[in-house]
């Protein structure tokens, strides 16, 4: 069973170079995690047979240096029983229904993963520990297509729904750096399709942005480095994201931004997390593409380390379990700096 050793997951997020690259991924279906371990996990999201420390065994045995962690709380949808957002109507659409909205309170978010991972993690293996997106959880608790129309004819209840998730948010980053054995901290925010971002920039800085400062100063005040998760072309608001301070942006995705001209142009200050296209070959390819993605990968971005290996988004259910093998055991066989 591979050693985990998160100085190196800190070494590639300082933009330093590692014995290896590391492996890294945001999410993994539970699906995969049970297949490759041969025994039930259960879901971290419902709480339902849940086996905390089958799902350490698994980041363990797959040879990742952390296990990611989410405390678990629910901002309501469309309605209980719908829990998936509407991408026109959600809940709340004027004052009234912003004033009427079941808030979740922070005593109602389960920490209980974070309680009880630290006495269960091998040694030299660490938790990076986050939360859901603030800009997603507006849009969904909103619908996105009101949230649209509320930007220009209602910005102060725009204002008013990013400040209540961004507080909670923020409180929850507050509470999870006290935790021992967390070694990051990930938010999860996508704010971009692969042809740009998905609101107006200034959206972002004036509503978003300040949020995210404040992580970044949780962060720092406990000595850690912050990851943004986020998929699309992100260009546009790049310098905002740098100027904030993210230590590591996952996972560039390969039709919606170069990975080379990124390395190239911030190599020095933004560890590039992932990269290994889902479609092709994960999906689509066999065992052999994907050992020769990684390979080209390695090759191209590797050098010098602030590299962490992984899909160009998460790993779904449907990839092929040998082929996510193949990933991540080309990426021991050809990622160290030897």
């Amino acid at each position: 069973m591979p050693d985990p050793d998160f100085r190196r997951m800190q070494s590639a997020l300082a933009c330093a170079q590692p014995d290896r690259v590391p492996l890294a991924e945001l999410w993994i279906d539970r699906v995969i995690m049970e297949r490759f371990i041969n025994k039930p996990i259960g879901s971290h999201d419902t709480g339902e047979d849940y086996d905390l420390q089958a799902e350490i065994e698994f980041w363990q045995r797959a040879g990742y240096d952390y296990i990611h962690i989410e405390p678990r709380y629910f901002f309501p949808k469309k309605s209980r029983r719908q829990p998936t957002p509407d991408e026109h109507n959600g809940l709340i659409t004027s004052w009234d229904e912003f004033e009427n909205y079941p808030w979740p309170t922070l005593m109602e978010v389960d920490f209980s993963s974070l309680e009880n991972a630290p006495d269960l993690l091998p040694p030299g293996m660490a938790i990076i520990a986050g939360t859901s997106g603030i800009f997603e959880d507006t849009w969904m608790i909103m619908g996105f297509e009101t949230l649209c129309l509320a930007i220009h004819d209602q910005p102060d209840l725009v204002k008013a729904v990013f400040y209540r998730v961004g507080n909670f948010i923020t409180q929850i980053f507050e509470r999870i750096v006290a935790y021992p054995r967390v070694g990051a901290l990930w938010i999860s925010d996508d704010l971009a399709y692969t042809s740009g971002p998905i609101v107006n920039p200034n959206v972002y800085k004036q509503w978003l942005f300040p949020w995210y400062r404040h992580i970044k100063k949780i962060a720092v005040k406990n000595n850690l480095p912050l990851l943004l998760h986020s998929d699309g072309d992100l260009s546009l608001i790049l310098p905002d994201l740098l100027e904030i301070g993210f230590n590591g942006l996952q996972p560039i995705e390969p039709k919606a931004m170069d990975i080379c001209a990124l390395k190239k142009s911030f190599g020095t200050r933004l560890c590039l997390i992932g990269n290994i296209e889902l479609d092709f070959p994960l999906v689509r390819g066999k065992p052999d593409d994907v050992t020769q993605a990684v390979k080209e990968l390695i090759r191209a971005i590797a050098p010098g380390g602030g590299f962490c290996l992984g899909s160009s988004n998460t790993i779904p259910y449907y990839v092929p379990l040998e082929n996510y093998v193949a990933m991540i055991e080309a990426c021991r066989r050809y990622g160290t700096y030897s």
